[in-house]
């Protein structure tokens, strides 16, 4: 898309397009309103002004080249229509001032994310005040409750209030009749909806105030809200609430909160198919946490990704015995990806698993649309050998090849499901999509394994992913890390499946080899090796690195 910068860069941008003074840093004054009225009049500001027409040239899709309003290319035209050039009525600023809530149990502050739970600590005030003309680009979470807002108003006056997307036209509040300069003192018609960004690099959202000619009826103004809504499929123009309010533009006042991407708001965004920026977080966290474990010789430094690997697991209940002592384990029905924090244990992924496809554009057609023209292949491998180092030495679990579209079943299966069999903590292990540009043949992909593998993993070990991946000149799109602990069921498979250790080796200091609690401690006898597995789980949640 011409439009959009790299999603990397759309993770970091931390400031708006407006190089200003900050003339409203210490009050209100009239050195602030003139500054104020000269943002609001440019039409330069923002995604949607004087450079839309050449980032999104015509026949150009996709939701950041939507554009509800192309003819209005500053605030104060998006506000108050195209034929408005005077930005003289804005005579006061608004103060917005946002208190984040912390959790009331003194944890701390976490989202659901893309595929983790994002950790948002507290790095600045609890409580703070929107300032339009400074470089703050917020977060969706940060301001996710309903602020504090107040104006000078006139005695008795009644005021209308607005809280607005001035990117799409979306109301995301709407109060009237309030009095005093205070909007806790008023009609509700559409409560507080925290704002949103679905991948621009910033949206301005804006506190609008106006005077009221007359006090109104809180029903007929939710009947005109809702008409104008429907009418617009979603849309509502300011300046047609202006209009069937009867509203004064004369003097009103704004601020303006600018915007930025987070996680809070692209899961979101995807589960309600808007847009599914999560490969662009996903690959700048998974890439980071690579790179601080010294690289691997087969990825890219920046993983750049643009589809979703979604990954789910099924198995039916099963019972097992591992060194002795027999275990039932419950049914698995679990989608790995950003939905669920939990580790999985080995038994939970003894399944080939079910993978869906999501690419970053969903909101026209779905992903099976989408992609239907593209051909991938999908790799679920072990690369820990290969962390910080130059020879490729990895295991690989998973290959299919010559996928056509979403459909994974559709493509050649190359290697097998073979269940994660690591008994360390921490084992890298990644699906990874990659775009191919021609079929692959079946017949000479096991050449890059080893030839000196156990019996068992037959052409797995020593598996040059990057030499596979450069031969047939494959484009890295997606990836998923898959977090497991190895268990008892590991175990099982180990010594009696594929029998790569002896049952002595695999099952030491468990409760068969060591004698039984004294008969005078009053304790029954304790099984050792469920207590080992509960430590494995704790131990891995508590140094897992998000």
């Amino acid at each position: 898309m011409a439009y959009a910068p790299t999603l990397l860069a759309l993770l970091l941008t931390a400031s708006s397009y407006v190089d200003a003074q900050n003339a409203c840093s210490v009050r209100h004054d009239t050195a602030c309103v003139a500054a104020m009225r000269s943002f609001y009049a440019s039409t330069s500001a923002f995604w949607f002004g004087t450079e839309f027409a050449m980032n999104c040239p015509p026949g150009t899709g996709g939701v950041l080249c939507t554009n509800t309003k192309p003819s209005g290319t500053s605030l104060l035209t998006r506000m108050l229509g195209n034929t408005t050039t005077d930005a003289s009525g804005l005579a006061f600023v608004v103060n917005v001032t946002y208190t984040i809530a912390l959790p009331p149990d003194g944890s701390d502050r976490t989202y659901p994310g893309c595929g983790r739970i994002v950790d948002v600590p507290l790095t600045g005030p609890q409580t703070f005040s929107i300032d339009t003309l400074d470089n703050t680009a917020y977060t969706s979470f940060d301001l996710a409750q309903q602020p504090e807002v107040t104006w000078p108003a006139e005695e008795s006056a009644l005021y209308t209030v607005i809280w607005y997307d001035a990117g799409p036209c979306f109301i995301h509040g709407l109060y009237v009749n309030v009095v005093g300069g205070r909007l806790d003192n008023g009609d509700t018609i559409e409560s507080y909806i925290e704002p949103g960004n679905p991948g621009h690099p910033i949206i301005p959202y804006v506190w609008i105030v106006f005077k009221q000619q007359r006090p109104l009826d809180a029903a007929n103004a939710k009947n005109i809200y809702d008409t104008l809504y429907s009418r617009g499929q979603w849309r509502v123009y300011v300046e047609d609430l202006v209009s069937q309010l009867g509203l004064s533009t004369q003097t009103y006042g704004v601020n303006v909160a600018k915007v930025s991407l987070d996680e809070y708001t692209t899961v979101l965004f995807r589960d309600v198919n808007i847009s599914n920026r999560c490969p662009g977080f996903y690959g700048h966290w998974l890439s980071s946490y690579i790179q601080q474990r010294g690289g691997l010789p087969s990825l890219p430094a920046h993983l750049n990704l643009s589809v979703s690997v979604d990954v789910s697991f099924t198995a039916p209940a099963i019972t097992y015995t591992s060194c002795g002592i027999v275990y039932e384990a419950s049914p698995v029905n679990i989608t790995v990806d950003y939905r669920s924090r939990d580790l999985l244990s080995s038994v939970e992924t003894r399944t080939s698993p079910q993978v869906s496809l999501v690419p970053v554009e969903i909101r026209d057609q779905p992903p099976s649309v989408t992609l239907r023209d593209k051909q991938y292949t999908l790799l679920m491998y072990d690369p820990t050998g290969e962390l910080g180092q130059t020879d490729q030495n990895a295991y690989i679990h998973w290959m299919v090849v010559n996928i056509r579209g979403t459909d994974i079943t559709s493509g050649d299966v190359v290697y097998s499901w073979l269940m994660p069999l690591s008994s360390r903590l921490n084992q890298l292990y990644l699906f990874a999509l990659f775009e191919q540009r021609a079929t692959i043949s079946t017949t000479t992909e096991g050449s890059f394994g080893g030839t000196d593998c156990h019996p068992y993993l037959d052409r797995r070990c020593k598996f040059r992913a990057g030499d596979f991946i450069r031969y047939n000149n494959l484009s890295l799109v997606g990836m998923r890390y898959l977090r497991v602990i190895p268990d008892t069921y590991r175990q099982y498979v180990a010594y009696v499946v594929a029998q790569f250790e002896s049952m002595d080796q695999v099952c030491w200091g468990q409760e068969r080899e060591r004698p039984p609690c004294p008969t005078n401690s009053g304790s029954s006898e304790t099984n050792i090796g469920i207590i080992m597995s509960l430590l494995t789980v704790l131990a891995t949640r508590l140094t897992f690195i998000n």
